[in-house]
């Protein structure tokens, strides 16, 4: 005889009707829940809540939704914002933001507690606030964010007091004194039928704790509590949910690089504990970076920390919570990265069960168009907490019935006992033994539903025990009216009338679209009698045309029946439609609505079929629905993609077709950005002329704007922006590119002031005009940008101006005064005669020169615009010399130096 010595009582019949419904409703991640009110669970999608981590949600007795919440705002049932219900100072990206608390024996009065994001600065601490239905149905808070807590971990979880079902502990994480430090003391705040009491049981334990994020969770019986602290380690402790009292703190090492626990919860008979831990790499890591492992330890074993058994390792995970169903299954939230979310909830669906025979299934439900995230709602544990009354070996509360079968409910017969059996809420009088037979009322309509419970007293000082079963009645299925021919179209590659088939297609077409009904399929009718050699249905391959398998069609109860059906080969011709677009961001990538293949596909056909496509033709002869495309696609080869198009009458495949997604290039041209017009040299039209680089083989199009003009270049005297679009004839596709004409002007030679019979002989210009211009002293350059010309020789210049605009060159002459330092007379064409620089008949004609010996003897006077001295004196050759010389310029400066004639 095994007696199971927990802590709490369920012997109200509120306690038993708010446990069956309470926790059947979860919102949560991003616009995700499901209900329980279904079997197995479905997915809601009406929700309103979008949070990273926390949420909390609520339900009446009869497991119709009251209310959830992120933790700062409430939603009714209504998914309206309930009134007064923002504000609340819990925060989306706390790991536990809230849980909802029921006031003991009041159905209008609800508790929730918040605790804040502890861990980006600012924390608000623990905090509740009041949500009354007593003059509203929808409900509406009273009042809001009464502190309890000024700092805490991001942990709520909540467990009945001992066999007391009129107290509930609220328990959270904080330090001793409740403000910053170690994290090592546990506050229990009790809520009664006369409140929430303010003043706690706290607990301060043996642990070092400084890491906020993680959860909390009371096994369902309230003995053990399991504390998750990402970087801080997981932490098992005792629990006296009669005192409120934690204690025994054991440290639990994961031995895995995925170190972060973040998720814990119990199994329903509270042997097992489940860890779902990460290795928590900055939110800005990609998705392939991350890791998450999911454990198991076993509570009853002599070393629990040994007992760790790897239930399942992903290295594209990132953390999430766990949570209790009242399934008796565990649900676990599924995230790829910090904030994105993957559409589907995985399931520990023997959680009783040591090892990896407690079957946790990846990915086991679809969340429709929501996604989780890392959180769950978090519930009052003791919801949860149930002995198996089925007694079938499976963890699960849910039993499944035909609808003319029996079957004994029962729980240990344990001598003194007192055995009380509830149906529906009702006690069945007259059964009061460890065991009840049940069976569907006569004329009851199918399917038919009934819940039945029991309480357990010892008579011994223990609390009570409590067994629950939800029973499911369900009629066998019928044969379907005519024949069943599942068609589908022929691959590509041959003509056969083999084809790769998706046999669950099958499965509505025999079941009539009863959602109660699956489908197994084999190859004979004896494989499908024995069970044996059962079909993969997501690819079977026929052996033959018009093949006939056959069904093995079961309702959750395993009512059964077998169908035969056929496999027909649609041949249809494939063809191909291609879509273009245009490489607007040139990348070969581009948006396509795939709906605008639909009239090419479909034609002239009277049956107007369905259209749908698919990425591969496996996916699409497959309707494999990872590899089905939405309506608006980007194509993920660039530049051509070819996927396949399905079209179906009556769900049977008619044609599947290829659909080219072809990316067109844009017209390839360059176009300057700036162009100038010169107004002043060139009165005549600019001609603008693109650099083209076009394909040859198609045919383009072109208009200048604002002229209109349709030629490959522009001639204009317009001047501001122009813009060309070139058209690709051939495609459609088009490019724009614009020119901005600016007036330019030739320079006008505004003065050259020069410094001249120096060291440096300069030339300094100064030009007028608007263009941009560069100077040279002879015509074909060198040209440069600076205006001063240094080093000059004595002599005439020809200042050139041109502009970089186009617009031509100006020019204008200059001198530069001086003389020569020595010369040479004789005869050889090379410095024979000595003479000022830079004087001629216009510069200066009137300057006189005077050359002297060193004794100070005129030896000559000489006019600037002479040939110059020949170095002699009355006919006769001086001696080589140094000889001196006056000269005064037309301008009345005068210079004297001397100079060497050399023989």
């Amino acid at each position: 005889m095994k007696l199971f010595f927990t802590i709490f009582i369920f012997l109200l019949s509120l306690s038993y009707t708010y446990s069956q419904g309470a926790a059947n409703n979860w919102y949560f991640g991003d616009n995700a829940g499901i209900t329980f009110s279904t079997n197995p669970p479905s997915a809601l999608n009406n929700g309103k809540l979008n949070t990273i981590e926390g949420c909390a949600s609520i339900s009446d007795t009869g497991g119709n939704l009251l209310f959830y919440t992120d933790g700062s705002l409430v939603y009714n049932r209504n998914h309206e914002v309930m009134i007064n219900g923002t504000g609340l100072l819990g925060d989306k990206s706390s790991s536990q933001s809230a849980i909802i608390i029921p006031k003991p024996l009041d159905t209008n009065i609800y508790y929730v507690f918040t605790v804040d994001n502890a861990i980006d600065g600012g924390n608000d601490g623990v905090n509740y606030s009041v949500v009354d239905f007593t003059n509203n149905p929808d409900g509406e808070i009273t009042d809001k964010n009464i502190k309890l807590l000024s700092n805490s971990a991001e942990k709520l979880s909540a467990v009945v007091r001992g066999c007391d079902t009129d107290t509930i502990w609220m328990v959270t994480l904080s330090t001793e004194s409740g403000g910053e430090g170690n994290l090592d003391t546990f506050y229990a705040f009790s809520i009664s039928t006369t409140g929430v009491n303010t003043n706690p049981v706290k607990s301060r334990v043996s642990m070092t704790v400084d890491d906020v994020r993680g959860n909390l969770k009371f096994s369902p019986d309230g003995t053990k509590l399991a504390c998750a602290n990402m970087q801080s380690g997981l932490y098992l402790l005792d629990f006296n949910s009669a005192t409120g009292r934690a204690r025994n703190p054991l440290s639990i090492p994961l031995n895995s690089p995925d170190f972060a626990p973040y998720g814990v919860e119990f199994s329903p008979d509270n042997r097992y504990l489940y860890v779902s831990s990460s290795n928590d790499l900055p939110i800005n890591g990609s998705a392939i970076d991350h890791s998450s492992s999911l454990f198991q330890y076993d509570l009853q074993n002599t070393d629990i920390i040994s007992s760790q058994v790897i239930i399942e390792d992903q290295n594209t995970l990132y953390r999430g919570s766990l949570q209790l169903g009242p399934d008796g299954r565990i649900y676990r939230a599924m995230s790829g990265n910090y904030d994105r979310g993957l559409p589907y909830l995985s399931v520990i669906d023997q959680p009783n069960s040591a090892g990896l025979a407690c079957n946790y299934i990846l990915n086991a439900i679809n969340l429709g168009s929501g996604n989780s995230l890392q959180g769950l709602p978090p519930f009052n544990q003791s919801l949860f907490n149930t002995v198996d009354i089925i007694q079938n070996n499976v963890s699960s509360s849910i039993l499944n019935l035909c609808a003319d079968e029996s079957y004994v409910l029962s729980y240990d017969n344990v001598p003194g006992a007192i055995y009380t059996w509830y149906k529906d809420g009702a006690v069945v009088t007259g059964e009061t033994t460890n065991q009840i037979t049940i069976s569907r009322p006569a004329n009851s309509t199918l399917p038919y539903n009934e819940q039945y419970e029991l309480t357990i007293d010892f008579n011994d000082g223990t609390c009570p025990l409590r067994g629950l079963a939800e029973v499911f009645y369900y009629d066998y299925p019928s044969q379907p009216l005519n024949p069943v021919t599942l068609i589908n179209c022929e691959d590509s590659e041959s003509s056969d009338g083999l084809s790769a088939f998706n046999l669950n297609e099958a499965t509505p077409l025999i079941t009539g679209n009863d959602p109660t009904l699956s489908a197994i399929f084999y190859e004979t009718q004896q494989d499908a009698q024995n069970g044996v050699n059962a079909l993969d249905p997501d690819v079977y391959y026929n052996t033959s045309p018009n093949q006939t398998l056959y069904a093995y069609i079961a309702n959750p109860a395993d009512c059964n029946v077998i169908v035969p059906f056929q496999l027909g080969v649609s041949n249809n011709q494939s063809r191909t439609v291609i879509l273009n677009q245009c490489d607007i961001e040139e990348d070969g990538y581009a948006g396509f609505n795939l709906r605008d293949a639909d009239s090419e596909l479909i034609g002239n056909q009277l049956n107007n079929p369905e259209v749908f496509y698919y990425l591969t033709e496996e996916a699409a002869l497959l309707k494999t629905s990872d590899e089905l495309l939405p309506d608006l696609y980007l194509n993920e080869t660039p530049y051509l993609q070819t996927i396949y198009a399905r079209l179906e009458n009556n769900a049977s495949c008619y044609a599947i077709h290829k659909v080219e997604l072809t990316v067109n290039e844009l017209p390839n041209f360059d176009l300057m950005e700036e162009a100038y017009y010169c107004a002043t040299t060139f009165p005549e039209k600019t001609v603008i002329q693109p650099d083209y680089q076009l394909d040859s083989r198609d045919n383009y199009a072109y208009q200048w704007l604002p002229e209109g003009q349709t030629t490959e270049y522009l001639e204009t005297n317009l001047i501001g922006q122009h813009t060309l679009t070139v058209t690709n004839l051939d495609t459609g596709c088009e490019r724009s590119r614009t020119v901005n004409i600016i007036e330019r002007e030739l320079a006008t030679i505004v003065s050259i002031e020069t410094t001249d019979l120096s060291d440096n002989n300069t030339a300094i210009i100064t030009v007028s005009g608007n263009g941009n211009y560069e100077f040279a002293l002879d015509e074909t350059g060198p040209y440069q940008d600076e205006n001063i010309f240094n080093n000059l020789v004595p002599g005439f210049y020809t200042l050139f101006v041109r502009s970089k605009d186009g617009c031509g060159i100006v020019s204008e002459d200059f001198s530069i005064l001086g003389y020569l330092k020595y010369f040479t007379p004789n005869g050889d064409g090379y410095h024979d005669y000595w003479q000022v620089r830079g004087v001629n008949d216009e510069i200066q004609p009137n300057t006189v020169i005077y050359i002297y010996d060193r004794y100070g003897k005129l030896l000559k006077q000489l006019s600037a615009r002479s040939q110059g001295w020949d170095g002699n004196f009355n006919g006769r050759p001086l001696p080589s010399d140094d000889y001196w010389f006056h000269i005064i310029f037309e301008d009345g400066r005068e210079v004297k130096s001397h100079f060497t004639l050399k023989r």
